[in-house]
């Protein structure tokens, strides 16, 4: 509920009111527009806000604000493209003082012409959260991460570090892998909120928050405030959630002792999965806390309004002298209208059989999860020039979690130029036939010409599955000039259970030229019970080369130059070390002209 005084409180509260609306436009070009109630199109203005979906309640719903609205203006719409749009709701008092709260600040998606008026429609700041993750690994506290998702999708955040604190797990570290669903930074707060047992949505002031269901009312609508009203005879409440872990790939349950609730299945959440399992245990028994607070009854009602109410407040409704409590999730303010709110639930008698079978699911849904078909693709981030030497194309790593079969298939786009090579035809004449025996003929002349043509371009591929060159089956093309597709198909089988595997396509020439541009190279493997590395395993690759050294007019016998080749294992006892080499120096030979400097430095977090 926004912030108001108790005289608005009073005055909402009467059965006759005097407001006012107003709002202003700022365009892309800075320019500002100011709007009243006269410019609005009598019945056109709405904001629609929601917490949760049409039939139950939920955590870690991250709905976006919506609004539209026609207004008598003649501005081109074409200037309205991406503008800012902000509502504000006057209270008129007695004394000809007004009090206003803000309703909300807007993007304009949609801006349409008709004769004297503009109709807008748009949405708030939450749309911006719509951009693809940038990292694939991250770490830290939940106020760390909502500020990083802010920072990057140019939102302000509207709640403070103590303020997450004081929430179910805030200040617990979070963190995912890179084997995780987290496409958008939408995707991201998802999972904070669900995490810490609240929704997201941006206020009124465009700011990201994040809140928590009401569990005291902050407001009573009596029956002569109401022009509709439905309210179920039942109260929805949870005494269960159900957690996969993505680990094991089984549904977990957590009930209270007491188990006669709903059960809120709160699916994968990536958040939940880094630490120890009693990490994991702790955090979701934080959530079964935070979720056996909800209590309430579903309702649905047309009322006179009142613009400080929000998504998630808890209001008391009058009902034969009983006060009957319900949680707001969607709410429709209507410009110089009525007001719709609405309370969605279940009815935790029929979930009864659902929250008991929930326990039995756990091999099931184990069972399931293994046979679903899993697909891990591949696409090139740099382009390649391919050499006569193998060089690696495609690389994809992956984990069977039984003994299992997969499927590789490749597609690659070539661009190949191919060699010339300088062909030259002889035409040796006809004899004349119709010479007679005394006539002689003269030797005829030879005809030559020379023509440049092309040399096909045979590009070679081999397949090396866990280290090991497939030596049997080798696919070659071969291609003129232009531009071409390589289609490749390998069957994986015999894959081992709970095993890493590599799979590498390396290619080479034998002539012409090709090249390789980026994302140009499409892969992937798929198979059942299939998975991906959830942590670093310890395992490090390390390839060297070093460029021939040219020793002109000086012979090297035998034996003056040896080369060794040492292993070892070592602990590491600090997180960065340097490697030097030293000055070459052959028997007192001055190299001239030879010069090699190498200056290593790794740093590696070895935790």
């Amino acid at each position: 509920m926004y912030p108001i005084t108790q005289r608005f409180q009073m005055e909402i509260n009467k059965a006759s009111r005097l407001f006012s609306w107003s709002g202003t436009i700022r365009l892309r070009d800075g320019d500002i527009l100011h709007f009243t109630d006269k410019d609005i199109l009598k019945g056109t203005g709405y904001i629609h806000r929601a917490c949760s979906g049409s039939t139950e309640i939920e955590i870690g719903s991250i709905y976006a604000s919506e609004f539209g609205l026609s207004l008598y203006s003649d501005i081109n719409r074409y200037r309205l493209e991406k503008a800012q749009l902000s509502l504000t709701y006057h209270l008129h008092y007695s004394d000809e003082v007004k009090e206003s709260i803000p309703m909300g600040v807007f993007e304009v998606t949609e801006a349409n012409r008709s004769k004297k008026r503009i109709e807008l429609k748009g949405y708030d700041f939450m749309l911006r959260f719509d951009r693809s993750l940038s990292v694939t690994d991250i770490y830290g506290t939940a106020y760390e991460l909502l500020q990083f998702a802010c920072v990057k999708c140019g939102v302000l955040l509207g709640v403070s570090e103590d303020d997450i604190k004081i929430l179910p797990n805030g200040e617990e570290l979070l963190g995912v892998y890179h084997d995780h669903d987290i496409e958008t930074y939408r995707d991201l707060i998802h999972y904070i909120a669900s995490t810490l047992g609240t929704f997201a949505m941006i206020n009124r002031h465009g700011q990201l928050i994040l809140k928590a269901y009401g569990q005291e009312p902050v407001a009573e609508i009596q029956a002569s405030q109401r022009f509709t009203s439905s309210i179920s005879d039942f109260k929805t409440f949870y005494t269960a959630i159900n957690s996969t872990n993505a680990k094991t790939k089984m549904a977990e349950y957590y009930a209270l002792e007491g188990d006669d609730g709903l059960t809120m299945n709160l699916g994968i959440n990536p958040l939940l999965q880094l630490g120890l399992k009693e990490k994991r245990q702790r955090m979701c028994q934080q959530l079964l806390e935070a979720v056996s607070q909800i209590s309430y009854t579903p309702f649905e009602a047309t009322t006179i309004g009142n613009p400080s109410l929000d998504p998630g407040d808890m209001i008391s409704q009058i009902v034969e002298g009983e006060a009957i409590q319900g949680l707001i999730t969607n709410i429709e303010y209507k410009i110089n209208g009525k007001h719709r709110i609405s309370g969605v639930g279940k009815n935790p008698y029929f979930g009864r059989v659902k929250s008991k079978h929930d326990k039995n699911l756990i091999g099931i849904l184990n069972q399931i999860e293994s046979e679903h078909l899993v697909i891990h693709s591949f696409t090139n981030i740099k382009e390649f020039s391919l050499t006569k030497e193998d060089s690696p194309i495609i690389k994809i790593e992956f984990a069977s979690n039984k003994e299992s079969e997969a499927l590789f298939n490749g597609s690659i786009l070539l661009d190949v130029e191919c060699d010339t090579q300088e062909v030259v035809h002889t035409v040796q004449p006809k004899a004349n036939l119709n010479l007679t025996q005394t006539e002689t003929e003269e030797p005829l002349p030879l005809y030559e010409w020379s023509e440049m043509v092309q040399v096909p371009t045979r590009v070679i591929v081999t397949y090396v599955f866990n280290d090991q060159r497939v030596e049997e089956y080798v696919p070659t093309e071969t291609y003129l000039n232009g531009r071409h597709v390589l289609n490749l198909f390998y069957p994986l089988i015999n894959l081992q259970e709970k095993s890493m595997n590599t799979f590498t396509v390396l290619m080479r020439l034998e002539t012409g030229q090709v090249f390789i541009d980026k994302n140009h190279a499409l892969a992937s493997i798929s198979g059942q019970s299939l998975g991906s590395t959830e942590s670093w395993d310890g395992k490090l690759t390390v390839a060297d080369w070093w460029q021939e050294i040219p020793l002109n007019r000086v012979s090297l016998f035998s034996g003056f130059l040896k080369e060794s080749v040492s292993v070892q294992k070592g602990t590491p006892v600090q997180n960065s070390f340097n490697y030097e080499i030293n000055r070459f120096r052959y028997k007192g030979i001055s190299l001239r002209g030879f010069l090699e400097q190498s200056t290593t430095q790794v740093n590696e977090n070895l935790e």
